[in-house]
């Protein structure tokens, strides 16, 4: 009877909630004004009520349910921005928003079958195709910078923040509230953010905000906004709507962030145990303070397995959250941020259509005068004493930190940041002729950051800015400094970013800079020119990033979108990129190159991206390492990549190339790729890259190289299973393997020009690669930002050897690691 009474009882309240929220619709629509067109698109300015925090008594569970939310106007102007019809959505979304003096609430009633909704769950910050309603809050009113909140259906959420035009990242993570409920017919939202975790620049009594509000509708491939311009149009942050809002100021936010961590390393015999604490304090907009003591970033991220035996840095982002949250205001330009070149370079609007895949061959590098990887990453000022050779792998290893802080803020136009960090010793085993001596010490760096900015928005939007940074080690110090100033029209226009640079780095001096112009006559077409100095001497990577030195070169970018479907075609976007540099000491050529990019989304889900390139002869002067130049033949670069629609349990993506190597021969690639969602709650993905590479040169020493013919093979495995609500295990597995054959050996000759064949009765340098990454990862999110870990690294590089089969090299690769430890960490946050 008691079980019948509570069943009873459950489906009461049920349909009582249901009721609340049927009725709570009929509301009136809310007042609005147009302030203003964006491809015919309007952008409204709304009322917005306020109420006392202690009297609104709200629980963020996804129910619409309460009496606030039916004695409020509701909004319902979203419009189809991807594809962009410019068409009102098919199925209404019912919008409320209020604000207290504490935080901003909004929720959603999203009407569709029931059938039709996509759930599906994953980790903070990952995209994939589900239904999501999000917002975004332009906190400074001006357009500056705005942050953006997505809660997917099911309650993954996803958080970040977005400069002028469209720079998204995902880097900072806030401790705010959304929740999802279903619907006899849709879902609903509540999401709560408190003003305590956003900027809020100084203003009088009435604030203005800019927002936007999205609604991915998965079953119908659509992507819902208000205001709804298409994702080619050239404004969004400086083209939102906006709301009045009386009574907020910045309110005094804290958190202290204690953790627990202990570490067994298998791969080096030593165990350790650490304790530290994350520390913000941000008492008004004029100052936010962020520290760490004691860090224990323990490898709770694994970085991506990439081939380059090039002379040439790759650069890895940064995963680590101390370093993400806030970094926007050093960033100096747009061509700092890797996810933004890639974007431009490309055009992709990164939907969740099809299976996510890109081409992503012959993107240019971020140009940026702090690259925060470099800080707590491998050594690079140790001094190895004669006769002594680091043990395998050592030279690789992250170095500890002892302590870091980063202050931020703003008044006015002005923003400010500063960040300073301070690494422990760097300790080294090591092998020699002495079997007492087993390490090498040395002292880890200091490193110090400044930053500036002045902007002002209106009909001419324009800043100035100031960064600097410092490094002290043990065998010399460096410093960067450089102004970055930027100009651009209201209505987006047209724009341009001016930076000077200045290193020196162990009382060597150099300089450069880059100048960029762009110009978005339209939606359908925007063009971008590029134009960049360095000379031989300026060096910025102690804590920067800048792929090479000694060169001038300038790069045009012509991008098109068509957004709205036709009758075979859901879509297409593509770049047309011409560009050329030239080595300043000698005049020389050194990269040249016409190069298309296009993407078709068909209907049915199915995209199809090509790329062709063509790459005049141009002169290769870095993988020589400084010992002359040698001349390329004329190239040609070919990318064909499918893939199939991401709403299906089974998506797949298939891809096949070329690329001509520097003598004129083809190496030819493959991919295949598959993501399977088993259930909500469990998908994985798995993908196989092939390379058959034949004339591939390779760095042999002094002034000579070998032409190589093999075979390269990169598997990697993902699987992600959320066993129960915030519990997730994470199963990850990468590997290359290069099998290598030489067929001939070539010297570069003196004075440079075509590589001279050399005739020689040594025998073929062949040789092998094998890398592996793997991590097991267990996470349990107790709360935002509190959080239990427990981690599993493996990792290895074997060194070169005789040819042997690939299962022979991955099998060799499991076996005595480099990298073999077990993580187990905890961190729970108290704060405000």
């Amino acid at each position: 009877m008691k079980n019948a009474a509570a069943s009873f009882g459950l489906l009461a309240s049920g349909l009582i909630a249901s009721l609340c929220v049927i009725a709570s619709t009929n509301a009136e629509p809310g007042t609005q004004k147009v302030i203003g067109y964006l491809d015919n698109i309007p952008m409204h300015e709304i009322s917005l009520q306020t109420f006392e925090d202690a009297e609104v008594g709200l629980q963020i569970d996804g129910q619409v349910d309460e009496l606030i939310w039916g004695n409020l106007p509701t909004y319902n102007n979203m419009i189809v921005a991807v594809p962009g019809t410019g068409e009102p959505g098919e199925f209404p979304t019912e919008i409320r928003m209020f604000a207290t003096e504490k935080g901003f609430y909004v929720s959603a009633v999203m009407r569709q079958p029931k059938e039709t909704l996509v759930r599906r769950l994953t980790p903070r910050d990952q995209f994939i195709d589900r239904d999501t309603f999000g917002f975004t809050l332009d906190t400074t009113g001006q357009g500056l910078f705005a942050y953006w909140f997505i809660v997917a259906l099911g309650d993954p959420v996803m958080d970040g923040k977005v400069l002028p035009e469209r720079r998204y990242t995902n880097d900072w993570d806030g401790p705010w509230q959304g929740k999802t409920a279903t619907l006899a017919d849709g879902w609903s939202v509540e999401m709560y953010l408190p003003w305590s975790m956003m900027n809020l620049p100084e203003a009088e009594d009435v604030r203005t905000i800019g927002f936007a509000a999205s609604r991915q509708v998965s079953s119908s491939n659509e992507r819902y906004q208000w205001p709804g311009h298409a994702y080619s149009s050239p404004q969004f942050v400086s083209a939102l709507n906006a709301f009045k809002v009386q009574g907020v100021e910045p309110r005094s936010q804290w958190s202290l962030i204690p953790f627990l961590s202990g570490t067994l390393d298998q791969a080096r015999e030593d165990n350790d145990a650490r304790a530290g604490v994350d520390i913000t304090w941000q008492p008004s907009a004029l100052l936010a303070m962020n520290a760490t003591v004691n860090p224990d970033f323990g490898s709770v991220e694994a970085d991506d397995v990439v081939l380059n035996l090039t002379a040439l840095e790759t650069f890895f982002p940064e995963k680590r959250l101390f370093f993400l949250e806030g970094s926007e205001v050093f960033e100096t330009t747009p061509r700092a941020n890797s996810g933004n070149a890639l974007r431009e370079t490309t055009n992709e609007n990164f939907a969740t259509t099809s299976r996510r895949v890109f081409v992503t061959d012959f993107l240019p590098a971020p140009i940026s005068l702090i690259n925060t990887r470099r800080i707590g990453g491998t050594a690079n000022q140790v001094s190895v004493p004669n006769g002594l050779v680091p043990d395998r792998g050592e030279r690789d290893l992250p170095t500890n930190l002892l302590g870091a802080v980063k202050l931020t803020g703003g008044s006015g136009g002005f923003r400010y940041g500063v960040l300073s960090a301070i690494e422990d010793d760097v300790s080294w085993r090591a092998k020699g002729l002495d079997p007492a001596i087993k390490e090498i010490n040395t002292p880890g760096r200091d490193f110090t950051v400044m930053r500036l900015l002045y902007e002002r928005s209106g009909e001419h939007r324009w800043g100035v800015g100031f960064l600097g940074t410092d490094v002290e080690g043990p065998l010399y110090n460096a410093s960067v400094q450089g102004i970055d100033m930027h100009y651009g029209l209201g209505s987006g226009l047209f724009g341009a970013d001016l930076q000077l640079i200045e290193s020196d780095r162990a009382g060597i001096t150099g300089r450069g800079g880059i100048l960029d112009f762009r110009y978005a006559p339209s939606s359908v077409f925007q063009h971008k020119l590029e134009y960049e100095y360095f000379d031989t001497n300026i060096n910025i990577n102690d804590l920067g990033f800048l792929r090479r030195n000694n060169y001038r070169g300038a790069r045009y970018i012509l991008s098109y979108a068509y957004p709205k479907p036709g009758r075979w075609i859901q879509s297409r976007r593509g770049t047309l990129v011409v560009q050329h540099q030239e080595n300043v000491s000698d005049g020389q050529v050194v990269d040249q190159g016409m190069y298309w990019r296009n993407t078709l989304v068909l209907k049915g889900r199915n995209t199809l991206r090509t790329a062709v390139g063509y790459l005049p002869k141009r002169y290769e002067d870095r993988n020589s390492r400084g010992n002359g130049a040698y001349q390329s033949d004329d190239r040609i670069w070919l990318n064909l990549l499918w893939s199939t629609d991401a709403s299906r349990t089974f998506s797949v993506s298939s891809s096949f190339g070329g690329l001509q190597e520097d003598l004129g021969d083809w190496t030819l690639k493959a991919s295949l790729g598959v993501t399977a969602r088993i259930s909500d709650s469990l998908y994985f993905d798995a993908d196989l890259a092939y390379k058959r590479r034949k004339g591939w040169l390779v760095y042999q020493g002094g002034r000579s190289f070998g032409a190589f013919n093999g075979t390269d093979l990169q598997p990697g495995f993902d699987l992600n299973w959320f066993m129960a609500a915030n519990h997730q295990l994470k199963l990850s597995f990468q590997w290359a393997g290069v099998k290598a054959y030489e067929q001939s050996s070539y010297v570069v000759p003196l004075g440079d020009g075509p590589l001279v064949r050399q005739i020689t009765e040594m025998p073929p340098r062949d040789f092998t690669v094998s890398l592996l990454t793997t991590q097991i990862r267990y996470r349990w999110e107790i709360a935002p930002l509190t959080d239990f870990y427990v981690v599993y690294n493996r990792g290895n590089q074997l060194p070169a050897s005789a040819p042997d089969e690939f299962s022979e090299l991955l099998s060799k690769g499991f076996q005595d690691p480099v990298v073999s430890s077990l993580v187990v960490k905890l961190r729970y946050r108290f704060g405000s």
